[in-house]
């Protein structure tokens, strides 16, 4: 087996300069505008000849200056079956390359191609050539390929393709590999009923997928090479009547694409591997999860990383990211004329890794396209400083790119991990009560140690409370909020005894505490105070100046967020605020 292990492309839409490691699966996140789509069609121009880049596609940068050429370069290495490079290519792959061949400085073989397009101001049109690599590190080129290698297959799904516009195309990969399933089997009939039936079986995974268990293909349908094609237009229900595939709604035509064109690749691969012959697969999906509800991401994107060749996949979606490995994220983001891209180191602590799916992922996978992050102790400072952010920003954080984040106690490290490894900046607001300081910066020290990661920019600060308090001691004892502390208990006990008289003799009771009781009663009812507190800060009933309303802390974790928003690039197409 061969992959691709590397992609560098420049002066194509967006991206002025980029290089890109890719795994077996690789899912691309980040905001709108960040050369997500264009890296899935930089590959696209690379690997196949179905078009050429307009003048619009040569990358313009914020001081309107046009480049020339763009480039696109490929770097192919052996893999094992786990998609894991390997030393040596084998002979399938050496009798199909044997000029091409390279060497790396640890003697590690690999074939590269770089695909470029001229503009020729002449003609007004653009040229195009490719070249394979002498030297990858190196960026030399040796000898000019006159056509794309034939046994490369770039499967491409575009956001809103489906089932029913594939199979209308002629040329689509549906229409494609169907036919040339046919011909294989024509041109060998002796070895017929082997592939017939292993498609069959294909097929029988791919209805189970769709309708459920117990689902399979009709037994009265023969496949052959002249029928094999003919589930696509239909499958079968529980009760043995035939459902049209082409009345189904967009999210079921956008899966049975998926899966269709997962179980034709599979179709090909087994073939390929039974005559011996060279074939290298990808698949390029530009968000799968469109038209889709949240447990159907899910199980779409499980089904996809079954594909035993390699993945690349754009996402804007928490519920897709939640089936995905950390290690396989590719995070985008775009300052000025240059885009950023950031992942995980390949090589993790095995507990490392389970703490970021079971905390992260699984739970909190919005984190993954934030463009800033607040960490915080739990659900109570979450609700609350939520609040205290529309009061002082006039909005709510996700409209700056901003996700605050209750870490559940003082489990802050996969936090911190995964921010600082893709390079996202984020701030904590911690209590400062018993050991609770200690803990936060032994836990950031030691990841800081683990990605050698640089503070240099002071885009990520820890805030602590006042010393030997947690948020209800910050609240009480340090802030003159106390009317609204009262209100949000009152609206805590409204929900369960709306009674007016009631209400009065409890306004009467609260008033009455002292500031150790409201504190006591305070944490008592944490998850349930803190949401009506955060409304009642937003809303500032009293007209309080809104230094008077945040903690300190809070403030000054505001006001690094402020060089957050204040960061964001004015170039034409990226990210602005109010």
């Amino acid at each position: 087996m061969i992959a691709i292990d590397r992609l560098r492309i420049g002066g194509f839409r967006s991206i002025q300069s980029l290089e890109v490691p890719l795994g077996n699966s690789t899912v691309f996140i980040g905001s709108n505008n960040c050369g997500k789509t264009s890296v899935l069609k930089a590959l696209q121009l690379a690997l196949s000849d179905e078009y050429v880049p307009i003048r619009e596609d040569f990358h313009r940068s914020c001081d309107g200056q046009v480049v020339e050429e763009i480039y696109i370069d490929v770097r192919f290495v052996p893999s094992n079956d786990k998609g894991e490079r390997i030393d040596y290519f084998d002979s399938i792959w050496t009798n199909a390359l044997p000029f091409s061949v390279q060497s790396d400085r640890h003697h590690k073989e690999y074939f590269a191609f770089r695909t470029c397009f001229t503009w020729d101001k002449e003609t007004a049109s653009v040229k195009k050539q490719r070249f394979l690599f002498s030297n990858w590190d190196r960026r030399e080129l040796g000898s000019e390929l006159s056509q794309p290698l034939p046994f490369i297959k770039l499967v491409v799904l575009e956001v809103e393709d489906d089932l029913r516009s594939a199979l209308a195309r002629p040329h689509s990969f549906i229409n494609t590999a169907l036919e040339q399933l046919r011909e294989d089997i024509e041109a060998h009939p002796q070895y017929a009923r082997v592939p017939i039936e292993d498609f069959r079986g294909l097929l029988n995974r791919l209805s189970e997928t769709f309708l459920g268990p117990g689902s399979t293909l009709p037994n009265d349908v023969i496949l052959s090479a002249a029928t094999i094609g003919g589930f696509f237009n239909w499958v079968k229900t529980h009760d043995d009547t035939k459902l049209l595939t082409t009345r189904q709604g967009q999210g079921s035509q956008k899966t049975l694409l998926t899966l269709s064109t997962i179980t034709l690749m599979e179709g090909l691969a087994r073939q390929a591997t039974a005559h011996r012959w060279p074939l290298f697969m990808l698949m390029s999906a530009e968000e799968p999860e469109s038209h889709l509800h949240p447990n159907a991401q899910r199980t779409l994107m499980s089904q996809m990383m079954t594909l035993s060749h390699q993945l690349l996949v754009t996402t804007h979606s928490p519920y897709v990211a939640s089936v995905v490995e950390p290690q396989d994220f590719r995070s985008m983001m775009r300052r000025g004329d240059k885009i950023d891209v950031r992942w995980l180191p390949r090589k993790m602590d095995l507990c490392d890794i389970r703490m970021l799916k079971r905390l992260i992922l699984r739970f909190r996978g919005e984190v993954l396209f934030a463009r800033g992050l607040m960490f915080v102790e739990g659900v109570t400072e979450e609700q609350l400083i939520r609040g205290m952010f529309h009061a002082y920003f006039g909005d709510d954080p996700s409209a700056f790119g901003i996700t605050i984040v209750g870490v559940d106690g003082k489990s802050y490290a996969p936090f911190f991990l995964l921010a600082m490894s893709l390079r996202k900046p984020f701030c904590v607001v911690s209590d400062n009560d018993g050991d609770t300081a200690h803990v936060v910066l032994k836990q950031l020290a030691d990841v800081e140690k683990k990605v050698q990661f640089d503070h240099h920019d002071n885009r990520s600060q820890v805030f602590f409370l006042s010393h030997g308090l947690a948020m209800e001691g910050e609240l009480v004892h340090k802030l003159d909020i106390r009317q609204e502390l009262i209100e949000s208990l009152m609206a805590c006990s409204n929900m369960t005894d709306p009674s007016p008289k009631n209400r009065r003799l409890r306004r009467q009771r609260y008033s009455k505490l002292t500031d150790r009781e409201l504190k006591h009663r305070l944490e008592k009812k944490k998850s349930e105070y803190s949401g009506f507190l955060g409304d009642i800060i937003q809303d500032n009933p009293f007209a309080r100046p809104i230094e008077e309303l945040l903690p300190q802390a809070v403030q000054e974790a505001f006001r690094l967020m402020q060089t957050w928003i204040g960061d964001q690039s004015e170039c034409p197409g990226s990210f602005r605020t109010r």
